[in-house]
C-alpha cells in the first residue's frame, strides 16, 4: 500500500485500487488509456483470498496490458502464475522461497508472452544509448534488440544498474540454500497449517478462521484449481474481547515468535492491524478484515501438536 499509494506515485507511477479484485467489472472500469499493468496478491495477505488468474489475465490481454502478480505467500512450490497466463511474478525471497529471513532479497520473472510493442509501453520501442552503438550508427530498441526478452532485459540493464538493488554474494548464496530445501518445507508446513486452522476453527474465543483450504470458504473451487498442494502456511483467526486479549495472546505464546515475517521455518504470530499493517489507511485495512481483534499466523516446521498446545494455552490464559 505505501509503494502503490504514496513511494511509486513519486516516480509517476499511480495507482487505482479496487475493492473486489476478482470483480472483473470493477477492474475493467479502471483501465484507462494511461493504463498499462494489472497488479495483484496470488494469495491475499493474511485472508488468504485467492486470485482468480485466468480471467483476470485475458481481461488484461484484451486491453493489451500486462498482468502483474505477487506469488511471495504460495511460492512457486503451490503456484505457477504464468502457466495460467501471468506476465510477470515477483517474489520476495527473503519469505518462503529463502524460508528462514536471515537474507532479504527479491525475484523478477517475466514470461516472454506480453507483446510490449502494441502501442502502450513506449519505453521498448523508444531507441535508447545503453543498448547501442553511436559509433557505429547502430541504434536499438529494447524490443527490436531483445524481442520477447524486452521487458527482463530492460529490468537488468536500466533498473538494476541504476538503483543497485543487487544481492550480495552472501545473501545470494543464503537464498540459494534456502531454495534447496522448498518443496519438502512448504508441504510441510500446508500440512500443520491445514490441521491448526482447522482446530482453530473449533476454539473458545475464536470468532472466525482466515483460510481458504477449508472446505466451507466460497472460494474453495479456486483451491482445487490453482492450490492442489494447498494455499501456504499463512492464515489469521479473529478473537473476541479487546486489544488486551490480543496482546495476552500473543505475549503468552512460547512456541511462535513475535516477528512479521512469513514463511519462515519458525513459526510466527503477529496483530497484523499493529505491525505489517500499520501504514495501511483505517478505511483500506477494515476492508480487507485487518481489525484489531485479528492474529496472523506462519506457520513453521516445529511439531504441529507443540503448536496447537501452544496456541490453546495463550488463549486460555488470555482470558
Amino acid at each position: 500500500m505505501d509503494a502503490l499509494g504514496d513511494f511509486l506515485p513519486q516516480f509517476g507511477i499511480h495507482t487505482d485500487f479496487v475493492k473486489h479484485i476478482n470483480d472483473l467489472a470493477e477492474v475493467e472500469s479502471k483501465i484507462g488509456p494511461d493504463t498499462r499493468a494489472i497488479f495483484a496478491e496470488t494469495v491475499a495477505n493474511p485472508s488468504t483470498e485467492i486470485l482468480d488468474i485466468e480471467p483476470l489475465s485475458q481481461l488484461a490481454h484484451e486491453h493489451g496490458i500486462a498482468l502483474i502478480v505477487d506469488n511471495t505467500a504460495p511460492t512457486p512450490y503451490l503456484l505457477r502464475p504464468i502457466e495460467f497466463g501471468a506476465d510477470i511474478v515477483v517474489h520476495s525471497t527473503t519469505k518462503g522461497i529463502t524460508g528462514h529471513g536471515n537474507a532479504i532479497g527479491g525475484a523478477v520473472i517475466d514470461s516472454g508472452h506480453l507483446d510490449w510493442v502494441n502501442g502502450r509501453f513506449p519505453q521498448f520501442t523508444t531507441r535508447q544509448q545503453v543498448i547501442s552503438d553511436d559509433r557505429n550508427g547502430e541504434w536499438h530498441s529494447f524490443a527490436e534488440r531483445y524481442g520477447n526478452e524486452a521487458f527482463i532485459k530492460r529490468i537488468r540493464i536500466k533498473y538494476l544498474r541504476t538503483f543497485g538493488a543487487v544481492a550480495s554474494p552472501f545473501n545470494a548464496y543464503l537464498s540459494l540454500i534456502g531454495l534447496e530445501t522448498l518443496p519438502q518445507r512448504v508441504s510441510q508446513q500446508v500440512a500443520s497449517a491445514q490441521r491448526i486452522a482447522e482446530h482453530l476453527n473449533r476454539a473458545a474465543h475464536v470468532m472466525k478462521v482466515n483460510y481458504s483450504g477449508l472446505g466451507y470458504t466460497p472460494q474453495y473451487e479456486l483451491v482445487g484449481k490453482y492450490f492442489p498442494r494447498g494455499v501456504g502456511q499463512i492464515l489469521s483467526f479473529l478473537v473476541d474481547g479487546s486489544a488486551d486479549n490480543v496482546h495476552r495472546i500473543i505475549d503468552g505464546a512460547t512456541v511462535f515468535s513475535y516477528v512479521p515475517n512469513i514463511g519462515d521455518a519458525r513459526s510466527l504470530i503477529v496483530d497484523p492491524a499493529r505491525i505489517t499493517h500499520r501504514e495501511v489507511p483505517l478505511d483500506a485495512r477494515i476492508a480487507a478484515g485487518v481489525g484489531d481483534n485479528l492474529i496472523r499466523l506462519s506457520i513453521g516446521l516445529e511439531n504441529v501438536d507443540d503448536l496447537i498446545a501452544d496456541l490453546d494455552q495463550a488463549i486460555a490464559n488470555a482470558y
